[in-house]
């Protein structure tokens, strides 16, 4: 049994001339009407849609819009019918028929979607007068689920192949939007050449300039960048090495302290000026290992975004390592539909005490392809998203590592691809779903 829910103010934009022929009315005297109208009766919904009539433009999904996003304005629905139709008609939901008007051999009608409210809706469509429609399918009404995909820049310089990775996505899926957390080690590390640093720029500019990326910036303590920024190397505490790290890679963000952070970064401030990216606001701590310290200096040095809350569990390969143990106490209830956030001055975690920070923590749900499956990665997806019109909007985040080849292989980007082919499966931008690829920093225009 199917149910049907009334929609209020519905609005129907039609062809010219084509009101009269929906109206119902008799002729009167002189070409008018009577004044009377009639509806034609509701037909019984098929049973199986009729092939004779193709159809198109019914939707799987359309967006209710926030402050990102705007809502889906309308959709047109074009049938092409047999020979010899007279008269086809839509009925939305439970309202009355909205009569179609004749394009050619074709029958076009378009409903405006703005008053539609949140939830589940329904088309059918019926000849005039006809006891049964010859086709009937629901859809949805809802919020977007926001893709938000990203690169932690580890190393201070990677493998052409991967420069060319990036650009393979978005040539084979044009909606994704990626946001560069850029190392600033790249431009303090003296093994890399100025034609390599100048080339990098370049490359990441016209990511941002061609696609619509973002450039943002990831920091490990690495020595050649605390140093450059003026400030003795720690070494310690590592999340990998318990006797410590002479480069300062694996050591944990919070070892600085507050007014050492804030050096740093207007340091990579400095850098970004310089080379023509301009302000970074969107960041992730190098190993997740963000604390409220950390958060308040990037707060303090203009960031609007973080993404270091980790969906821990699938980092089960360092397992007896700090890395693991570390995350798994830091981020204890962050899992796979975690969703964006505020920390507070005591707390990253969230509903935390204390005042808040107005610094947005966007859980990296997804984690990055280091350690996911396809499968995996479509559950987390599915976890947030099962075809229901979604109430509110949801975020799943992941990414990956541009790195050297032994750290980046042929197979993360074959995963990230299947991934991605997966997601633009429910594009909202098609009526097909509700997705919609974002850069980091324009969360904060959600949450």
């Amino acid at each position: 049994m199917h149910r049907f829910v009334r929609v209020a103010g519905l609005a129907v934009a039609f062809s010219t001339g084509l009101l009269g022929a929906c109206d119902g009315g008799e002729s009167g005297p002189g070409g008018g009407t009577t004044g009377q109208t009639t509806t034609p009766p509701r037909p019984s919904v098929p049973t199986t849609n009729d092939t004779a009539f193709g159809v198109v433009g019914v939707p799987n999904y359309l967006l209710a819009g926030d402050d990102l996003t705007p809502p889906t304005p309308s959709f047109t629905i074009r049938v092409t019918p047999p020979a010899a139709v007279e008269q086809l008609d839509l009925w939305l939901d439970d309202g009355d028929p909205i009569a179609m008007s004749q394009d050619g051999a074709d029958w076009v009608v378009t409903v405006d979607a703005l008053p539609l409210a949140v939830g589940d809706h329904s088309v059918m469509l019926a000849e005039r007068d006809a006891e049964s429609g010859f086709y009937f399918s629901g859809f949805k009404k809802g919020h977007a689920l926001y893709m938000v995909v990203s690169t932690d820049w580890d190393f201070s310089d990677v493998d052409d192949r991967v420069l060319d990775h990036h650009e393979e996505l978005h040539t084979t899926h044009p909606e994704l939007k990626i946001t560069h957390l850029i190392g600033p080690y790249t431009f303090t590390d003296s093994a890399v050449p100025q034609a390599r640093r100048d080339l990098i720029v370049e490359w990441a500019k016209g990511m941002r300039d061609v696609h619509g990326d973002e450039i943002g910036l990831h920091v490990h303590p690495r020595c050649t960048f605390v140093e450059a920024a003026g400030l003795p190397c720690l070494t310690t505490p590592s999340v990998a090495y318990p006797e410590g790290d002479t480069t300062g890679y694996t050591v944990r963000l919070g070892a600085y302290s507050r007014d050492q952070w804030n050096v740093m970064f207007s340091k990579a401030a400095d850098i970004w000026q310089s080379v023509g990216f301009g302000k970074a606001t969107a960041f992730r701590a190098g190993a997740w290992t963000l604390e409220t310290h950390v958060a308040q200096a990037l707060f303090d040095s203009g960031f609007v975004v973080d993404s270091s809350p980790v969906n821990w569990p699938y980092l089960e390969e360092w397992e007896g390592y700090d890395l693991y143990s570390w995350n798994q106490a830091q981020w204890a209830p962050i899992g796979d539909t975690s969703q964006p956030y505020y920390p507070t001055t005591e707390s990253v975690l969230p509903d935390g005490s204390g005042e808040t920070v107005e610094l947005l923590l966007l859980p990296d749900n997804g984690i990055m392809v280091d350690y996911w499956t396809v499968d995996e990665m479509t559950a987390i997806f599915t976890a947030n998203w099962s075809g229901q019109a979604l109430s509110a909007p949801v975020q799943v985040s992941t990414g990956f590592h541009p790195a050297p080849e032994q750290y980046y292989s042929k197979s993360e980007y074959i995963r990230l691809d299947k991934f991605f082919a997966h997601a633009d499966q429910f594009l909202a931008s098609q009526l097909a779903g509700p997705v919609v690829y974002i850069r980091m920093s324009d969360a904060v225009k959600v949450w």
